[in-house]
């Protein structure tokens, strides 16, 4: 594997130094399957291809970050939950596990360490993992994937019915939900970093204010910091958490989970987030996803990096990214404009 220095570009980024460039992620995963000609499921459980079509689309798109073809609602499908897979696209969980009050403390987590009581989990993410780490040409960050923790309680009691146990005043039986699954999604990013992971990488688009009060984040975040705590305890492996959606009042109280750098959505005003993170919290982001990524020209999407760039990144602490997942159907050259704009943009 060749030091290309994305990985010490990220290093500086996250400590606030400059570089001659900014730092890019594709922020694909599916995407790269589509962009390989392939349809999802033939990357879903087959580790070779998964890892291929993702590092072959990374080197092409300029990123400094991998994330092999893995589906996050593998783990749902392995505790025997109802988990339909499309041929072309993630799968939908189609059922809870957590009706009753009492469910929540016989609720009983797999070792995502042992295939034998894992075996999609494995198949899907861990020997993905492996076999991405295996054939990577150059430095990229590998990133794993899980749900955060609310996000991963969201699935397992239903989101709708944990945000009404909330407004009913059962915060504790949320919050020990919570806290049992933030030790769930530790032990599935230390399985992952074993496997090569070399970044922590959580989604938890639950925690988004556009789905709960910012108050009830403050159970979010606790879990949050759980888990980035355990999982540091350990290994040292920068923290990444996405949260979709509006997080204006949420930046604040993201310093102080442990995470090394938010990755936040479009619907934030880059340069409100920059005001608000300071040089505590580097952020990863923004650009619309699905009005310029999908839909537009490179020219435009050059144009709409460097406003970025200009109001969130000029000094350090950030890296360039759509604001949520790269749409499937992204054209590659609209993917590529984004890699070339971290570094033509310096040298305007």
């Amino acid at each position: 594997m060749k030091d290309a220095g994305h990985r010490s570009v990220i290093e500086a980024t996250l400590n606030f130094e400059k570089t001659d460039r900014t730092p890019v992620n594709n922020f694909a995963l599916v995407t790269a399957a589509r962009s390989a000609g392939i349809l999802v499921k033939d990357a879903r459980y087959t580790p070779d291809v998964s890892a291929k079509v993702s590092v072959d689309y990374s080197m092409k798109t300029k990123s400094d970050f991998v994330k092999p073809v893995v589906d996050s609602q593998i783990p749902f499908l392995d505790m025997g939950m109802d988990v339909h897979f499309p041929d072309d696209d993630y799968g939908a969980v189609h059922n809870s596990l957590v009706k009753e009050p009492e469910d929540v403390d016989k609720l009983a987590f797999f070792d995502p360490s042992k295939a034998s009581e894992c075996p999609h989990f494995d198949l899907c993410i861990i020997q993905a993992l492996r076999k991405t780490a295996e054939i990577l040409p150059e430095d990229l960050h590998i990133c794993g994937l899980s749900w955060g923790p609310i996000t991963t309680a969201g699935y397992l009691m239903g989101v709708e019915d944990m945000i009404f146990n909330m407004a009913m005043g059962e915060e504790e039986l949320v919050s020990k939900l919570i806290m049992k699954s933030a030790d769930f999604v530790a032990d599935q990013e230390k399985a992952q970093i074993e496997a090569g992971a070399s970044v922590m990488w959580m989604a938890d688009p639950t925690s988004s204010e556009d789905l709960i009060d910012p108050t009830m984040f403050d159970i979010s975040a606790k879990g949050i910091k759980q888990t980035i705590s355990s999982v540091k305890k350990e290994y040292d492996a920068p923290a990444f958490l996405h949260i979709c959606g509006t997080t204006n009042h949420l930046i604040n109280k993201v310093k102080a989970t442990g995470a090394d750098c938010l990755s936040f959505d479009h619907a934030v005003d880059p340069a409100e987030a920059r005001s608000l993170a300071g040089k505590e919290l580097a952020l990863m982001g923004n650009i619309d996803p699905v009005k310029y990524i999908l839909q537009n020209t490179p020219e435009a999407i050059k144009k709409e990096c460097y406003r970025i760039i200009d109001e969130c990144g000029r000094d350090g602490g950030f890296i360039l990214a759509p604001g949520c997942e790269t749409p499937i159907s992204s054209p590659d050259e609209n993917v590529i404009a984004m890699g070339d704009a971290g570094i033509d943009y310096w040298k305007q």
